[in-house]
């Protein structure tokens, strides 16, 4: 999989640094693609970017703001809590930086993403980031600084 890790310089603040992938033949990160694949669900969108500028701005990224284990646990996918029907998916490295990436609308009854076709597709895709990225940190490519910022070599 290959990809381009791209700061979101509008969303980035004062305590966190906020981050989305751009898919190798893609315009768009997949953070941006959430946003327009989603407008339908206005109201759980201003939920999803209200909690992203809280974090940005003022608190940092809490992991008691996001659910872990949403794939499974070794794979590193978090997704943000409290965000009504919409599953944004990310990976949380500490307080002061965040991969945001895909998600969708969770309809309800739905109990897992694997229930969800389309859903299942968007975590499946943030599943198989987070592994490239896991990868990179380990193999010494990419570099998680405390400050929030990431470098890729």
């Amino acid at each position: 999989m290959n990809f381009e890790i791209r700061e979101m310089k509008n969303l980035t603040g004062a305590k966190a640094r906020v981050y989305s992938v751009i898919l190798d033949g893609e315009e768009n990160t997949l953070l941006e693609q959430f946003f327009n694949e989603n407008v339908e669900y206005l109201d759980d969108l201003k939920k999803v970017l209200y909690k992203i500028r809280v974090m940005a701005q003022n608190t940092g990224c809490r992991k008691s703001f996001f659910k872990e284990g949403e794939g499974a646990w070794a794979d590193g996918m978090v997704a943000l809590q409290d965000t009504g029907h919409l599953r944004l998916y990310g990976i949380y490295f500490h307080d002061a930086v965040i991969l945001l990436g895909s998600g969708g609308h969770k309809p309800p009854g739905v109990v897992a993403y694997e229930d969800h076709p389309p859903l299942n597709a968007k975590a499946q895709q943030m599943k198989a980031v987070a592994k490239e990225i896991y990868r990179m940190i380990t193999e010494k490519e990419l570099k998680v600084h405390e400050d929030g910022t990431l470098e890729v070599f």
